[in-house]
């Protein structure tokens, strides 16, 4: 069975990083992927890798409010899954930043070549290690240390 219309999801969102999201959370990456990834650009022929979404538009297909969407952003943007910038590319990381700006554009990380250091606390990663037979004794020291975990270094571990 084929589907015409479609929108590809990285499976590093199922495979890493859906147990360590809240379904607000979830939902903003799902509508960030939709208008992204979900649309070819006329200009380069290519997939989206940004686009402009607005906080009504946010709402609108989340069904959230302003304030949860808000604070869900702003934990995607700290967990270095979402990058958001203005029109010439500069970062706009907090909210001050963000206010009053007419063209904010979100984009994933999760997706791009270079990896990015993510940390996850001793209980995510506790959870993270829930098969302990598909893994060793010195790999689940390595996810409940405090120290930040390559994301590559997981992906290479599981094959992920």
């Amino acid at each position: 069975m084929t589907y015409e219309q479609t929108t590809q999801v990285p499976n590093i969102l199922f495979d890493l990083h859906l147990p360590n999201l809240t379904e607000s959370e979830l939902k903003i990456i799902l509508v960030i992927i939709r208008q992204t990834y979900g649309w070819i650009d006329r200009y380069t022929g290519k997939r989206k890798q940004r686009d402009r979404i607005s906080h009504t538009q946010f709402m609108t297909k989340t069904g959230l409010s302003r304030r949860i969407i808000t604070n869900a952003i702003k934990n995607l943007n700290s967990k270095g899954l979402v990058s958001i910038t203005c029109r010439n590319g500069n970062s706009l990381n907090g909210s001050v930043e963000r206010r009053g700006k007419t063209s904010i554009l979100y984009s994933l990380n999760m997706c791009k070549k270079e990896h990015q250091h993510v940390h996850f606390p001793t209980s995510t990663c506790a959870k993270f290690a829930h098969n302990k037979t598909n893994y060793t004794k010195e790999t689940i020291t390595k996810l409940r240390s405090n120290r930040p975990v390559h994301i590559g270094e997981i992906i290479n571990q599981y094959r992920i």
